[in-house]
């Protein structure tokens, strides 16, 4: 992995990001800069740059982390969008089913392919080459579920508004330990960020950000003490659910950063668990233009999630 870290002088002001990488000294063509963007090696000011015809500002510090055989293997590893994924495709928005293991935007290691680059992919094969895919929110690498892109910089703006609005509706499942003794319940509390170091979000007492989730249990099997929850965001902090489920102690099965010490379960629902941690985005409701009504999508649960119902007899897994 090699890296740089550049800062912008006052000559170079205006000039693109790709072009001014090229020229300092990096023994890298422009073409292959580009690239190195697009994959999701580059940040400005600890930012990432998404756009490589961005203009530079005098002071940006640029830091670029590559390794050219990765770069090389991204094709090998490509994730396959199918039909069945897209869920919705109008007004310039875009709904698809994502997987769990799949992160939502690139990472550091440009050979980790992600949802961005294979819905920008499965455009072009259906006639659109030169689609422009933007994030419009997301979701941790092993939740599965609905995740919304748009295709120009007014959907994406008019659908954030509605994120930062709270008139989205969210809707997830999640398969918990333990089994409350209420059906519903709610948890508001304050946020820490994710920790640099650890990874993890904490509960504080002040300091951080409000959050909020109801939750209702639709399930519970007592032999095996699992239930699953029906839950409703009303903020949308990292990792929001999965910590409050952790805080209440009904930690997400499969979850390695909030259920580190779990019961153990028959062999079978344990390999299951081992793949992913069973937290699926179930449903969403937005506006998707100005003037429409709302459009509601629902994702298909993953294989796995699904087996570990059906083999733990809830009655979910054939409704």
């Amino acid at each position: 992995m090699k890296s740089y870290r550049l800062k912008v002088k006052e000559d170079f002001a205006g000039m693109r990001l790709d072009h001014f990488i090229s020229l300092q000294g990096v023994e890298l063509s422009k073409r292959k800069v580009k690239e190195i963007i697009d994959a999701g090696g580059v940040y400005i000011n600890r930012k990432r740059a998404r756009i490589a015809s961005r203009p530079v500002n005098p002071g940006d510090v640029i830091e670029m982390q590559y390794n050219l055989e990765n770069l090389k293997r991204i094709k090998q590893r490509d994730y396959e969008i199918l039909p069945a994924d897209l869920l919705f495709n109008q007004h310039h928005v875009i709904a698809v089913n994502k997987p769990p293991g799949l992160p939502s935007q690139a990472t550091r290691d440009q050979s980790v392919v992600h949802l961005e680059a294979a819905v920008k992919k499965y455009l072009a094969v259906l006639g659109n080459p030169n689609a422009k895919v933007f994030l419009v929110h997301r979701l941790d690498k092993e939740t599965s579920g609905v995740v919304l892109l748009a295709t120009s910089a007014e959907a994406v703006t008019f659908l954030t508004g509605q994120f930062r609005e709270r008139t989205v509706t969210k809707e997830y499942l999640a398969l918990c330990a333990g089994i409350p003794t209420e059906k519903k319940f709610t948890v508001e509390c304050f946020l820490s960020d994710i920790d640099k170091r650890s990874g993890n979000v904490s509960v504080v007492r002040s300091g951080g950000k409000s959050s909020k989730t109801t939750f209702e249990v639709l399930e519970s099997n007592k032999a095996l003490g699992i239930s699953l929850i029906r839950c409703l965001p009303e903020t949308g902090r990292s990792h929001q659910i999965r910590v409050h489920l952790a805080h209440k102690n009904f930690p997400i099965i499969g979850d390695k950063r909030y259920q580190p010490e779990r019961k153990s379960m028959a062999a079978e629902l344990d390999s299951l668990a081992a793949v992913h941690h069973f937290l699926h985005a179930y449903r969403l409701t937005f506006i998707p233009v100005l003037g429409e009504k709302p459009a509601t999508v629902q994702a298909a649960l993953p294989p796995n999630f699904l087996e570990f119902l059906k083999a733990g007899s809830f009655g979910f897994a054939s409704g």
